[in-house]
């Protein structure tokens, strides 16, 4: 990565807070989006994205010193490493440089594509090994803590030893106005 001047960037605690009040502010039809073939509802991770993308952004204050943003292209990327060119759902960083990367995110709305899952932990755990960003939070929608643990901690066991696992949250939310547990990865191998 290239020298930068020094910047003081914003501890992530409070963008914690934000993410929690912003998420259950999502409605339930993010949750699950009613379909015409299936009123009941389908999940839909680029709906409730787009969603909770709104929800943080409402509560932002103008002068946050964070940008938010979804899905940056990493392609082409003169800092990262061609393997390394991934796109986290969103990042909370300021735009122009390293210094300020404070979170990455993944959101996935369903247990069932578990190569997936193992991907989005790989990828927030480069983005706080190499890149610097302080933290790596993974949203699990539609889903409790244990069910998650229950699915995921044997695959997930791999990235046990990794350097940055503390810096790895999860945060898990069934439904809307449901309960969100936030736990560290570690806490899955402790």
């Amino acid at each position: 990565m290239k020298r930068q001047a020094a910047i003081d960037p914003p501890s992530f605690e409070p963008y914690f807070d934000l993410i929690s009040r912003a998420i259950s502010e999502v409605d339930d039809g993010f949750f699950k989006l009613a379909t015409t073939y299936e009123p009941s509802g389908i999940v839909r991770e680029r709906a409730f994205c787009y969603e909770l993308y709104h929800q943080i952004r409402n509560q932002m204050d103008e002068n946050d010193p964070l940008s938010l943003n979804g899905e940056i292209d990493k392609r082409g990327h003169i800092d990262f490493a061609k393997e390394d060119w991934k796109n986290p759902d969103f990042v909370f960083h300021i735009p122009g440089t390293h210094l300020g990367n404070t979170i990455a995110i993944e959101v996935k709305g369903t247990l069932g594509r578990k190569n997936n899952i193992i991907e989005d932990f790989a990828t927030l755990l480069t983005f706080t090994e190499r890149y610097g960003y302080q933290v790596g939070l993974f949203i699990l929608y539609n889903h409790t803590y244990d069910e998650f643990r229950d699915e995921m901690r044997d695959l997930l066991y791999q990235f046990s030893a990794r350097p940055t696992i503390d810096s790895i949250y999860i945060l898990t939310i069934s439904s809307q106005g449901g309960a969100l547990d936030i736990e560290k990865l570690s806490s899955l191998f402790g």
